[in-house]
C-alpha cells in the first residue's frame, strides 16, 4: 500500500509536469525552426547569398526583441487580476509596438545600406535582401512579446496546455508562409524565410489571445492597491537588463574565438556545438515559469526535486548523442560538418554535457527570485555570469592558448556552475524567498489537480 507521502509526490509531479511539458514544447519549437528554415533556404535558388542574409536580418531580429523577452515572467508573476494585467498591457505596448516599428525602419533599403556601411560592410546586394528579410521580420517583436504576456497569464492560472496549442499553429502558420513565399510568390530564400517566420509568430499570437480570452474575461478584480507602471518598471528593468546580457554573451565569446588560437576551425564548429546542446537546454529555460507560478502552493516543495530528473534527463540525452555512433551521424547529416571538424564538434559536446542540468538549476533559481520579486538578483547573477564567462575565455584562450572553441566553452560552463552554486547558497541563506506573497494560486493547484 503506497504511503500518504509517496501519493502526495506523485500527485505533485503531476500537476509540475502538466505546467512544465507544454512549456518545454514550445521552446523545443524554437530551438529547432532555426535548423528548419535554413533547410528551407538551401533548398532554394542561391542557398549561400540567401543563408547569409537571413542570419543576419534574423540576428537583428533576436536583438532587437531582447527587451519583451521577459514579458513571460512579468505576466506569470504579476499577472493575478485584471487591473495589473492592464497595467502590464499598456506596459507591454509600450515596447511593443516601438520596437516593431523600429525593425520596420531598419528594413527601408536606404536606411539599412547606412547602418550597413557602419556596422557590417555587406555588398550592396546581400545589404538588399538582408533589408527585405527585416522589413518581413516587422511584426516579430510586437507579436513574440503580446504573445509571451499572454501566455504568461496563462500559466498563472493553470492553462498551460493552451501554449502547446499555440506551438501547433506555429508551426502551420510558418508552413503556410513557405508555401506562400516559394510556390506562390516565387521570393528568394531569405525572403521566404522571413515571411514563414513572421506568419509563425502572428499566427501563434492570434490562437493564443483566441484562447486567452475566457481567462482574461475572468479575472479578478483588484483587492489590494493597484499595481503603478513605476512598481512594473521597477520589477521588469532589471528583468530587461538580464535579457540584454544574455543576448550579448553571445557575440562576445565570438568575437574571443575570431581572436583566438586556431580560429576558422573553431568557428566553424562552434555553432554545431551550441545547437546540439540548446535542443537539449531549452527545455530546462521553460522551467522558469513552471517555479514562478508553483514555488508559493503545496507543490513547492518538490519543484527542486523535479528539477533533478529534468537535470538528469537532459544530460543522458546529450550524453547518448555524445557516443560515436550517433554523432557522427548527427553532424554529418543534419550539420554537413566536414569530417575534419567532427572530432573536434564532439569534444565540444563532452565538454558541455552539464550544460542541460546547469540551466535547469539557473532556471529554477531566477523563476525563485521572480516569484519573490527580488528581480534583482536576475540581474546580478547575469552579470556575474557574463563578467566571469569573459574572463575565463580571456586566461583559458590567451593565457593558457587553448584552441578558441574549447577555451569558450570551458569558460561559460564553469561561469554558469560557479553562478548557480553561488546564487543557490544565498537562496538558502534567505528564506524570504520562499514565502508565498499570492495565496490565491492556491486556486491554479486545485484546477489542475481536477
Amino acid at each position: 500500500m503506497e504511503t500518504k507521502a509517496i501519493v502526495e509526490k506523485r500527485t505533485a509531479f503531476g500537476v509540475i509536469a502538466r505546467t512544465w511539458v507544454p512549456l518545454a514544447l514550445n521552446w523545443l519549437l524554437m530551438a529547432v525552426e532555426g535548423p528548419i528554415l535554413v533547410g528551407l533556404v538551401s533548398r532554394l535558388p542561391a542557398p549561400a547569398e540567401n543563408l547569409a542574409a537571413f542570419q543576419v536580418a534574423f540576428s537583428i531580429a533576436l536583438i532587437v526583441e531582447a527587451p519583451i523577452m521577459m514579458l513571460l515572467s512579468a505576466g506569470a508573476a504579476l499577472g493575478k487580476n485584471r487591473t495589473n494585467y492592464e497595467k502590464l498591457w499598456l506596459f507591454a505596448s509600450s515596447m511593443n509596438l516601438p520596437l516593431s516599428a523600429i525593425m520596420g525602419i531598419l528594413g527601408i533599403p536606404s536606411v539599412f545600406l547606412i547602418v550597413n556601411q557602419h556596422l557590417w560592410e555587406l555588398p550592396q546586394d546581400l545589404a538588399l535582401k538582408v533589408a527585405g528579410a527585416v522589413l518581413l521580420l516587422m511584426p516579430w517583436p510586437a507579436a513574440i512579446g503580446y504573445r509571451r504576456l499572454w501566455q504568461g497569464v496563462l500559466i498563472r492560472w493553470g492553462k498551460a496546455r493552451l501554449v502547446a496549442w499555440g506551438t501547433l499553429w506555429r508551426l502551420l502558420g510558418m508552413g503556410t508562409g513557405a508555401l506562400i513565399g516559394a510556390l506562390f510568390l516565387h521570393w528568394e530564400g531569405a525572403h521566404t524565410a522571413a515571411l514563414a517566420l513572421s506568419c509563425g509568430v502572428v499566427s501563434e499570437m492570434l490562437i493564443i489571445r483566441i484562447g486567452a480570452h475566457p481567462t482574461l474575461q475572468r479575472l479578478p478584480p483588484s483587492s489590494e492597491k493597484a499595481l503603478s507602471l513605476r512598481a512594473i518598471l521597477a520589477f521588469y528593468f532589471p528583468l530587461l537588463l538580464t535579457s540584454l546580457l544574455n543576448v550579448a554573451l553571445s557575440p562576445l565569446l565570438t568575437t574571443l574565438i575570431a581572436q583566438g588560437k586556431e580560429p576558422i576551425l573553431s568557428l566553424a564548429a562552434y555553432p554545431a556545438v551550441t545547437n546540439t546542446v540548446f535542443l537539449f537546454s531549452c527545455v530546462g529555460v521553460a522551467y522558469q515559469e513552471v517555479v514562478v507560478v508553483l514555488l508559493g502552493t503545496r507543490v513547492g516543495k518538490h519543484l527542486w526535486t523535479f528539477a533533478h530528473g529534468i537535470s538528469l534527463g537532459t544530460s543522458l540525452g546529450l550524453a547518448l548523442l555524445a557516443m560515436p555512433f550517433l554523432r557522427s551521424v548527427w553532424f554529418e547529416k543534419v550539420f554537413a560538418l566536414p569530417t575534419h571538424l567532427q572530432p573536434i564538434a564532439a569534444q565540444g559536446l563532452w565538454l558541455w554535457l552539464l550544460m542541460p542540468a546547469a540551466v535547469v538549476y539557473m532556471a529554477y533559481l531566477k523563476g525563485t527570485f521572480i516569484h519573490a520579486h527580488q528581480t534583482r538578483w536576475n540581474l546580478f547573477s547575469a552579470v556575474i555570469e557574463v563578467g566571469a564567462t569573459v574572463l575565463l575565455a580571456v586566461w583559458f584562450l590567451f593565457g593558457l592558448e587553448w584552441m578558441a572553441i574549447y577555451g569558450a566553452l570551458a569558460a561559460l560552463i564553469i561561469a554558469r556552475g560557479l553562478t548557480a552554486f553561488l546564487f543557490y547558497w544565498l537562496l538558502r541563506k534567505d528564506k524570504r524567498l520562499y514565502l508565498c506573497e499570492d495565496g490565491e494560486i492556491a486556486q491554479l493547484v486545485r484546477a489542475q489537480d481536477s
